[in-house]
């Protein structure tokens, strides 16, 4: 008799539900601090109309300090190549994803493609419907 496991959709993990970004413009100082006063490591950037335009991490700041450019603008650093997930597709898909490219966070979209939220390799392990409940 084999059990069965409910399907979570990566909407149902997400921690929260008003997604914290950070405009092109800012400082990466400003990244790092509005990093830091919300115990994350990974912004969304988007522009005045709300679009998603890019992503940036803790470790795209630290490179970045690291190697000079601290006064730099998270448009300068921020990545374009974003990998997204639907905030309806399973959280078996999403976790593919985040091995497959070898990263921590996914932007969340909705069926519009707008921005709902980060899903980040943490929500997998930790809280109600992580893999680790699933599995013990």
């Amino acid at each position: 008799m084999s059990e069965g496991f409910e399907v979570k959709r990566v909407k149902e993990l997400l921690k929260v539900k008003e997604p914290i970004t950070i405009g092109p413009e800012a400082s990466l100082r400003e990244a790092a601090k509005k990093m830091a006063d919300h115990g994350i490591g990974f912004l969304p950037v988007v522009d005045e109309k709300g679009d998603l335009v890019g992503v940036i991490s803790e470790r795209d700041i630290t490179y970045s300090f690291g190697n000079g450019k601290e006064n730099s603008k998270v448009k300068d650093v921020m990545r374009t190549n974003i990998i997204t997930v639907n905030e309806n597709d399973t959280v078996a898909y999403a976790a593919r994803l985040l091995s497959e490219h070898g990263i921590r966070h996914l932007v969340v979209v909705n069926d519009e493609g707008k921005l709902v939220g980060v899903f980040s390799i943490k929500d997998l392990t930790y809280g109600e419907g992580a893999l680790f409940s699933i599995i013990f």
